[in-house]
């Protein structure tokens, strides 16, 4: 194999399963294909990685049971303890590719400290500063400091264009009719107040209530 090919771990191999050969693996990969298509390879150190055949693979728990050809013993198992399964980043499927990328997306976030006091903008528009972040039920709300109200931000990674933290700012792709919750809310208080006997609620509460629910990053 090509040493200037990428490879990614798809799974280790922690222990033997019984008497007959197979073996305990942690599996992280979305996919079985690279088993069928016989695009695994074992690997272990610095050592070359070699090719195998998987010949039964079953869930069990949380682990894989995988049998591959040429293993027929405990004694054989035992051999392959703490082996790597790796695959070559071409034989990626595209629902591995798509979590790969977003586990990257996720370990090059910046720390929250960097983004508390960030400028928000939308486009080359400034929308506020970012001056708290809390999560609720999980999920991470950015609360947005826009003129005198408080926007509550889902900091989900598709509503996230960028991160420019060289200049303390934060560019944002909110999702259509999110920020019009809150930016058409004074217009509406304004025409409330005029009208006699009319109750109102305070901004910050009703801009809580109003916040759509937050989307997973995952």
């Amino acid at each position: 194999m090509p040493a200037d090919r990428s490879l990614i771990v798809i799974g280790k191999i922690t222990r033997p399963h019984g008497i007959r050969g197979e073996l305990c693996v942690q599996y992280y990969a979305e996919s079985y294909d690279y088993f069928d298509k016989n695009q695994v390879l074992l690997k272990i150190g610095k050592i070359p990685p070699k090719a195998c055949v998987i010949k039964t693979y079953k869930e069990q728990g949380n682990m894989l049971i995988l049998k591959i050809e040429g293993i027929n013993s405990r004694t054989d198992a035992e051999s392959y303890r703490n082996y790597e399964l790796v695959i070559t980043e071409q034989s990626l499927t595209d629902a591995d590719l798509q979590a790969l990328n977003e586990q990257e997306e996720t370990e090059n976030a910046p720390y929250l400290h960097q983004i508390i006091g960030c400028t928000a903008f939308v486009g080359n528009t400034p929308l506020g500063i970012i001056n708290e972040i809390s999560f609720p039920a999980g999920q991470e709300i950015w609360f947005i400091h826009h003129e005198g109200q408080e926007i509550l931000f889902p900091a989900v990674s598709n509503f996230i264009e960028r991160y420019d933290l060289e200049n303390n700012a934060v560019y944002l792709c909110p999702p259509p009719g999110l920020l019009e919750i809150y930016l058409e809310q004074p217009d509406k208080e304004k025409t409330a107040k005029r009208q006699p006997g009319t109750q109102t609620k305070n901004a910050s509460q009703k801009n809580k209530a109003s916040i759509p629910q937050p989307l997973s990053r995952s």
